[in-house]
């Protein structure tokens, strides 16, 4: 007999089942996939790895492009900058030297066509002379044209090689001002090449920081996963360290769990027990610690690996672990004899270091001398070498009797005045207290 109530369970159930068959299903596959993801991220950090050095040795090539470049246009940039100044001072020579050169330009053709004229008149004369009769004016013109030809043919040199030369001087002005066009022209190339260049090294620059952060975040999420009780340590907060990653071998607490190891015996589970944690454990994680630890080892030096592993899980599972909580965890099982093994062994030596590490005081030698001082006095009072209602004068050389002193003296040693002290007034004082107390 079914109840009718009951019956939409029924027809429920299978879906029940199937549905819970396809989330473990999925459990198992999400587990094995969970299993093979840090031989992924193994992968993926070693293809990282090259790429980083790739982009890290293109980003140093085009640094160093932009480097050689912007040296270069440098350097350009101070000669077109000579060469600007040097042509501003050839702009104003410019101008001058193509006045004289039209000035001696003008006089050289003028001087040249007054020669070709003189030469013309002097052949016609010449001809002249020939078929008519020599005269005295004919042979005085005749002379005066060769003697200013003679003059011109002198001074038409002179006057060309000064056209020559103002002319080589423009033409060399000209010259410079054309190569000054060409290195402003080249100077732009530059600077559109700086600045490909540096586009370049930019895009390789971002590229190489992009690498560079997703390396560092699959090289953390590796670190968080080889790690222990990562659940715990985020909920916490604490730091995460690599699994496995080990210990420094010769700081205190290392030293104390070896010594620990090699004593105690049986009495690791105990210790384990009284040993402070911090975040706090519970008693049912604490006896699953013990019963790992036990039926982790079953042959060899059982009862020194069990403690040492029983000390290591401690060191990982406590952020606060030092060694004075080892102390008054053994205190707790009343193990003294390991108590004297690390005051004897650790804290004694590091006492004794410390001690001969601290300065001396500086006060230390000066209290020394006051009392050699002071047990010298009593001597001296003892033996009955001081008898007199001497006045003493405290020095850095010993008691000294005060010898009067004179006016120039005072005057001139007022810089050099001592504390005064009456040793049998001392003395008074100290025998009238002793008879009142009586």
């Amino acid at each position: 007999r079914t109840d009718c109530t009951s019956l939409s369970y029924l027809f429920a159930l299978p879906e029940c089942y199937y549905e819970g068959r396809r989330t473990l299903h999925s459990l198992r596959t999400w587990l094995d996939e969970d299993a093979k993801y840090n031989d992924f991220i193994q992968t993926s950090l070693k293809l990282l790895e090259e790429k980083y050095v790739e982009a890290k040795k293109a980003f140093e090539i085009h640094k160093s492009q932009l480097s050689q470049v912007e040296h270069r246009a440098e350097s350009f940039r101070s000669q077109l900058k000579k060469l600007e100044n040097e042509n501003a001072i050839n702009e104003k020579k410019y101008d001058e030297f193509e006045t004289r050169l039209n000035i001696k330009e003008r006089e050289y053709i003028s001087k040249r066509l007054t020669h070709e004229v003189y030469e013309e008149q002097l052949q016609k004369l010449l001809k002249q002379s020939h078929d008519e009769q020599d005269s005295i004016g004919h042979n005085l013109a005749v002379g005066r044209f060769q003697q200013d030809i003679k003059q011109l043919s002198r001074e038409l040199p002179k006057l060309k090689s000064q056209v020559e030369a103002f002319q080589t001087r423009i033409n060399l002005f000209q010259k410079r001002k054309d190569e000054l066009i060409e290195m402003r022209i080249e100077s732009k190339k530059l600077d559109k090449e700086i600045q490909v260049v540096l586009e370049d090294k930019i895009l390789k620059e971002n590229y190489f920081n992009r690498i560079q952060h997703c390396r560092d975040i699959m090289r953390d999420i590796y670190k968080c996963r080889k790690t222990n009780d990562l659940p715990q340590k985020i909920f916490y907060d604490l730091p995460v360290h690599n699994k496995h990653s080990g210990e420094n071998e010769e700081d205190d607490l290392s030293k104390a769990f070896r010594l620990i190891s090699k004593s105690i015996g049986r009495d690791w589970n105990r210790l384990y027990w009284q040993l402070p944690f911090y975040p706090t454990r519970g008693q049912e994680e604490l006896s699953k610690d013990i019963k790992h630890v036990d039926e982790k080892y079953q042959r060899g030096d059982v009862f020194q690996d069990q403690a040492m592993e029983a000390l290591n899980k401690w060191r990982r599972f406590h952020t606060r672990a030092k060694v004075d909580d080892l102390i008054h965890g053994l205190e707790q099982i009343r193990r003294f004899d390991i108590l004297q093994l690390i005051e004897r062994r650790i804290i004694k030596p590091k006492h004794l270091l410390n001690m001969d590490q601290q300065e001396i005081d500086p006060r230390k030698n000066e209290i020394d001398n006051l009392n050699r001082k002071l047990n010298r006095l009593f001597d001296k009072m003892r033996s009955g070498i001081i008898t007199s209602r001497e006045t003493y004068v405290y020095s850095t050389i010993g008691l000294d009797p005060l010898r009067p002193s004179t006016k120039s003296a005072c005057v001139n040693g007022t810089n050099r005045i001592r504390p005064v002290r009456s040793i049998s007034t001392d003395l008074e004082i100290y025998a009238n207290d002793h008879k009142n107390q009586e």
